[in-house]
Order: C-alpha cells, then structure tokens, then sequence
C-alpha cells in the first residue's frame, strides 16, 4: 500500500476581488457647485460595470482566419437601487428620472475607487479611475412593495486613471498634483 502525504492550504485570500472593496463614488452636484462625490452604497443593489468592446475584423487573402482588433469601447454600468430617499446618490438618480431630465441635466462623474489598493504613504487615499457618465433611468419597480429604481450610467469619454481621497472626497488624476 503507498502512503500519499497531502497538503492542503487554507487561505481567505482566494485571488478574486471582492465587489465590497471596490467603492463607487457619484458626483451629485448642481450646476453651481464643483464636484460633490457621495457613496453609492447603501441602498445599491446591482452597480456592473460593462465595458462593452467594440470590435472589428479583417480577412487577409493570403490568411485562413480573420484578423480581430478592439477599435473602442461603450462602456455602461447598469444599477438596481431601492429607493432610499435619504441616500444622495439614489435622490440625485430617482430626480433625474421622475422629472424626465435630458441632455446636460443628465451627466455626473463616476468615480470608481479600489479600496483594496492604496497608493503608498497617502493615509485614505486609494487608486481609481474616473469617467463621465450619463444616467440613464429606465425604470421605477415596485419590489414586493418597495419601490426599486433602474437604470445605467453610460459612459461619456474615456477612463482617466488617478487616486481618490476617501476622506476629502477629492480625485486627483494620474500625473497631477493635488
């Protein structure tokens, strides 16, 4: 009989990422004011972020397969929230779709935050990356007799790498000093 010597190691550390270590951060502001990011988080049910790539082929003649290349991107983020009204960001989403808001009256800043990568030596200051956004709501759901709002954030430009300040509530891009 062969006697087999087995090891098994037993981490919490399984190498995903975890959704609750990544923070979503909307800027809720007026016209009149500058940035005001609040936390999208309570309340927030769904918040997925697709980067929707867009693609394009070419066959060459003297190839037997296809050349593929990525040539953008329509990045979206569909939400799913229950309607807390004392949430910032769920009252900034839920006016812009009861008043049937369009154009400008419809564009923020998302800012999405990783919490579980912090920039060395910057107490609460994390990396993250920034877009414009578009809120797009679709629909007000009733949930078993709770109202839920839906809808996407769609992307208006690119990404914009940089560091959030969980504190200050400020984003400084890559490169730029705050």
């Amino acid at each position: 009989m062969m006697k087999m010597n087995i090891q098994f190691f037993a981490s919490e550390d399984t190498g995903i990422e975890k959704r609750h270590m990544k923070a979503e951060y909307l800027d809720v502001r007026t016209k009149e004011d500058g940035p005001t990011y609040e936390l999208m988080g309570t309340g927030f049910t769904e918040a997925n972020e697709e980067v929707g790539a867009q693609t394009d082929s070419k066959k060459y003649i003297n190839d037997a397969s296809a050349t593929g290349s990525v040539k953008g991107y329509e990045w979206k983020k569909p939400f799913t929230a229950d309607m807390i009204k004392s949430q910032p960001v769920i009252k900034f989403i839920s006016d812009i779709g009861k008043l049937l808001k369009t154009g400008s009256d419809c564009n923020t800043t998302n800012i999405m935050v990783e919490l579980d990568n912090p920039i060395p030596e910057k107490e609460n200051t994390f990396y993250a990356r920034k877009i414009g956004a578009c809120v797009a709501v679709s629909t007000f759901n009733d949930n078993d007799g709770e109202i839920q709002v839906e809808g996407e954030l769609l992307g208006v430009g690119d990404i914009t790498e940089g560091e959030f300040n969980t504190t200050t509530k400020t984003f400084t891009a890559k490169g730029e000093t705050p």
